[in-house]
């Protein structure tokens, strides 16, 4: 566990090597079985995501919504260079607010 910008309790679950479209039926039914679990937020520590692609950002997309239904924030914490371009890229750096350095936001898109 650690603790959110506001101070309310947020599990941590590192995520890696790859968010990929072979990977998303796994990790979705991972997440399935953490949220029921999660007593706050959720932070995803993408720092390790070294392959990223649509299907990790529909898994994205869909987790922050599931997590805005329960009054709960996701949070995306020390994304990778690939993971900041493919936001970018698809315009949804700024929806998904992701937590990254300025020099990853550089990132050139894939």
């Amino acid at each position: 566990m650690s603790e959110t910008q506001d101070g309310s309790a947020a599990m941590v679950w590192p995520l890696g090597p790859e968010l990929t479209i072979a990977q998303a039926g796994e990790v979705h039914q991972k997440l399935l079985e953490l949220l029921p679990k999660l007593q706050g937020d959720l932070g995803l520590q993408l720092a390790a995501i070294s392959e990223f692609d649509s299907a990790g950002i529909q898994l994205l997309l869909s987790t922050r919504r599931t997590l805005q239904q329960r009054g709960a924030r996701l949070q995306l914490l020390e994304p990778s260079a690939v993971v900041l371009a493919g936001l970018r890229c698809y315009g949804l750096d700024a929806q998904l607010e992701p937590q990254a350095t300025a020099d990853e936001e550089q990132a050139p898109c894939p």
